[in-house]
């Protein structure tokens, strides 16, 4: 089929294997098979990351992603806080087609920021392959090439909009988020967290918001109960250790918050979890 640009493009479907939707695992969670894998993987990080890519190891803020071949490296490590993120695994005779139509890059870590786009997606392809209504296959492959396009978009955007004197504003505030998120424990203000990017505190506070959608001080909050949340549920600790663990002297003050951010107590969500 010839596209208006003159474009062939292949008429193959592209198919999911496997998908992931905030998909959350504890801190020190780690990846790396021995051998290449049979498809392609992109994945979007929540959280702070170590990531191989074709420029090394290191750990990366928030708001990354990744694209992987099927010969590329797949190693990440969960260093400084929980894992989460949402991901997808898939194939298909014309999908490097499509990345190369679309001049989206591989095997090379890219800071684009949150991508509304790719939750709402993958729900859908979640649906299709639940369902299995008449022709989803083809619904899931249209949904991977739109995927593909609105992800080389952003791309193009980012490489058109941003000076890089923005980038490396940007990626400072990062860089500040997954120090603070790698160092729950300590007693963090908004004037200390100012301070790793020599910044006005009140400066800072805006447009850390704006950069993320909460507040420094919420942003601890949420990132020190997700913390807490899989302490509980995973390790031998009791509430008086996560509770320390995650940056607060007072136990009960602790449960209070737990309780109001997530639904229930501490000690309910332990029970559910692993048993000391």
């Amino acid at each position: 089929m010839q596209t208006s640009e003159g474009f062939s493009v292949p008429v193959s479907r592209i198919s999911v294997l496997e998908l992931g939707i905030d998909a959350v695992h504890a801190r020190g969670f780690d990846v790396d098979p021995p051998s290449p894998s049979e498809f392609y993987t992109f994945s979007y990080y929540s959280s702070p990351i170590v990531l191989a890519d074709r420029s090394g190891i290191r750990e990366w803020p928030a708001g990354v992603s990744l694209l992987l071949c099927p010969e590329d490296r797949r190693y990440m490590h969960a260093r400084s806080e929980d894992l989460q993120n949402s991901w997808f695994h898939f194939d298909g005779e014309d999908a490097a087609a499509y990345l190369d139509k679309y001049a989206i890059p591989t095997n090379t870590v890219m800071d684009l920021g949150e991508l509304h786009f790719l939750k709402p997606i993958l729900e859908e392809v979640n649906e299709e392959r639940s369902r299995r209504p008449l022709h989803w296959e083809d619904a899931v492959s249209d949904l991977t090439r739109r995927f593909l396009r609105e992800l080389g978009y952003v791309i193009a955007e980012a490489e058109r909009a941003n000076t890089s004197t923005q980038r490396r504003a940007e990626r400072l505030m990062r860089d500040i988020r997954m120090r603070v998120h790698s160092n729950l424990s300590h007693r963090w203000t908004v004037e200390n967290m100012a301070a790793l990017g020599d910044y006005n505190p009140t400066w800072f506070a805006t447009a850390y918001k704006r950069h993320f959608g909460l507040s420094p001080i919420d942003d601890l909050l949420q990132a020190r109960m997700k913390h807490a949340d899989a302490l509980l549920r995973h390790l031998p600790m009791t509430v008086s250790q996560v509770a320390t663990n995650c940056g607060f002297a007072n136990v009960e003050h602790f449960t209070r918050l737990y309780r109001k951010r997530m639904g229930c107590t501490p000690g309910q969500t332990r029970r559910h979890g692993v048993q000391i």
